[in-house]
């Protein structure tokens, strides 16, 4: 570990970078080993960081894919739940016509049943007034 005083003294020290340009227009970087050691670790550091944010880019396009995926299902399950909301709504109105039917249906067969009995009694008086008029017309007639 470097002492308070060394450091002290390097940051004033205004010869700790120096920059060459060649004749063939390269620039060349002369530093301190310590110094470039420290740059060296901050672009080791950069570079993980800059791979580790591809890597979570890519999550974050799969979670956001798989978000719009859940959407689209919400969606089509609201979808699924008015639907069957409307075929619910459309049996009730079924079984309501059918009771009705059915009503009907009783209101007929007393109405018949009525008329059939008002009928046989009707038949039976003919008979026995076709029987007992000659009768007592004959009786009369004596």
């Amino acid at each position: 570990m470097a002492s308070q005083g060394l450091s002290q003294n390097s940051s004033t020290n205004s010869n700790r970078v120096r920059t060459i340009i060649t004749s063939a227009g390269d620039t060349l970087v002369q530093m301190h080993y310590e110094d470039a050691r420290t740059l060296l670790k901050f672009v080791l550091h950069c570079e993980y960081s800059d791979s580790i944010l591809s890597v979570y880019k890519e999550r974050d396009s799969l979670n956001t894919r798989t978000i719009t995926l859940q959407k689209e299902v919400l969606m089509k399950m609201g979808k699924e739940k008015l639907n069957l909301e409307v075929m619910l709504s459309n049996l009730d109105e079924i079984i309501l016509n059918k009771e009705k039917a059915l009503l009907l249906k009783d209101n007929t067969i007393k109405q018949q049943k009525k008329e059939i009995r008002k009928q046989k009694f009707l038949k039976i008086l003919g008979f026995t007034g076709s029987i007992i008029l000659p009768i007592v017309v004959l009786i009369a007639m004596l």
